[in-house]
């Protein structure tokens, strides 16, 4: 080693490895593994380790296998000092642990080591960066307990819980992410919960039961169907007021609203149709007959198709959106399907199946199903990532969200929230 410093007339260089045992997810709970080694001929001195914002080292640490004493952490915990150490030939390491740290926000974090007194033959202080990746996060409102949780997906972590609502049962967010809107059943409000602070930061009286809501693409209008009073209160979002209420129907729960914001589609469970809204006059333009119970529905991205779940008889009916007419019934949707979202790609819609505790996957192109996999007890809602890759089921009966490999159709875990979790957005 000595040999070759002399004949390149470089010096050796120190070495830093920041590893993360388990998961690098925002939000994941992991050990952290520092390892440093000076690399010199000699070195003499304090082993300094300097930590980044968001990684904090505390007396449950441990330096090369022994805990951390108080006086070995300064900077609030940002810094790790060992005493007075001789290194000869580069043989020493110092591995320092962070034990079960909750990885912050994702992006890139420096972190250096240095012996801070003599060296020969090495550089001696050593950077390295550690990059922490995004997670997505999940909004679910739990009915029974009147919480909304909110979640990372991956790491499967909880970031929050929001309490003041009364019987949370639908929720949305907003399309520039800023806003969740919430639905209270009982209490005949919409809770406006601010994404960056996760509180309730406004709420608003709407009609009787307020159960499920629907956005425009642009953001500016939030669709609100009042069950029990059978209307739609529309919200304008800037100043968060109803600045119109459309009569409707009898038992009316599920909405969508078309790619180009122009048509609202709205359930009735009890007289089984399907009413078509202009947004542009907030009037009924028109009413389809379809399944028994329908429940929910999704629109495909190019505005062509919309696939109404009829709870009652476990069927699927496909109605064509430019002429608002019924192209196709499709059978054998489990026992009681109650969700469905369709993927960004228009190819793939996922249903919930709540009496069977499964998740069926509808090709669009064929309308058949392709698989279908099992999930927690009780699924109701479900929501897919913008990219493609994930979902997620919330399960009414244990209190579980089930994260979903959409590349593979398989759940990968599952995430425990609060009591009868009812509805997802994944932001």
């Amino acid at each position: 080693m000595t040999e070759r410093f002399q004949e390149d007339n470089v010096p050796f260089a120190a070495q830093l490895l920041v590893t993360a045992v388990t998961s690098n997810r925002e939000g994941a709970v992991t050990d952290i593994i520092i390892s440093y080694r000076p690399d010199a001929i000699l070195a003499l001195g304090a082993v300094v380790f300097t930590l980044p914002a968001g990684f904090t080292a505390t007396t449950s640490d441990t330096l090369n296998g022994t805990t951390l004493l108080a006086s070995q952490i300064s900077n609030n915990g940002g810094r790790v000092t060992l005493g007075l150490t001789l290194d000869l030939l580069g043989l020493a390491q110092f591995e320092l642990v962070l034990k079960a740290k909750s990885l912050p926000s994702a992006g890139t974090y420096r972190f250096k080591a240095e012996n801070t007194l003599l060296f020969l033959g090495s550089q001696g202080v050593a950077e390295t960066e550690f990059t922490v990746v995004s997670d997505s996060l999940a909004y679910v409102t739990n009915n029974t307990d009147s919480t909304v949780s909110v979640i990372r997906l991956m790491s499967a972590t909880t970031v929050q819980t929001i309490t003041g609502i009364t019987f949370p049962a639908g929720l949305i967010d907003s399309p520039n992410g800023s806003y969740v809107y919430v639905t209270n059943l009982l209490t005949n409000l919409v809770s406006v919960i601010d994404t960056v602070t996760n509180t309730i930061v406004q709420s608003i009286s709407v009609g009787v039961s307020p159960i499920r809501l629907a956005v425009s693409p642009n953001g500016a209008f939030v669709y609100v169907v009042n069950r029990d009073s059978g209307t739609v209160s529309v919200i304008d979002t800037p100043t968060n007021t109803v600045t119109a209420t459309i009569a409707v129907g009898n038992s009316i729960n599920g909405a969508a609203i078309t790619p180009s914001g122009t048509l609202l589609y709205v359930t009735d469970s009890v007289d089984n149709k399907v009413y078509v809204i202009s947004t542009v006059t907030n009037t009924v333009v028109q009413t389809i007959q379809v399944g028994f119970s329908p429940i929910a529905l999704a629109i495909t991205p190019n505005g062509q198709r919309v696939y109404v779940v009829n709870s009652g008889d476990s069927t699927i009916t496909v109605i064509s959106a430019p002429t608002n007419t019924i192209v196709q019934t499709i059978v054998g949707i489990g026992a009681s399907p109650q969700g469905i979202a369709i993927t960004a790609s228009g190819n793939n819609a996922y249903i919930t199946s709540l009496n069977t505790n499964e998740v069926f996957v509808l090709d669009i192109a064929t309308n058949t199903i392709s698989t279908s996999f099992p999930v927690g007890n009780g699924p109701i809602g479900i929501a897919l990532s913008s990219d493609g890759t994930k979902g997620a089921v919330t399960n009414y009966y244990d209190g579980t969200v089930s994260v979903i490999d959409l590349l593979t159709n398989t759940v990968l875990h599952a995430v425990t929230v609060g009591a009868g979790p009812f509805d997802i957005a994944v932001k």
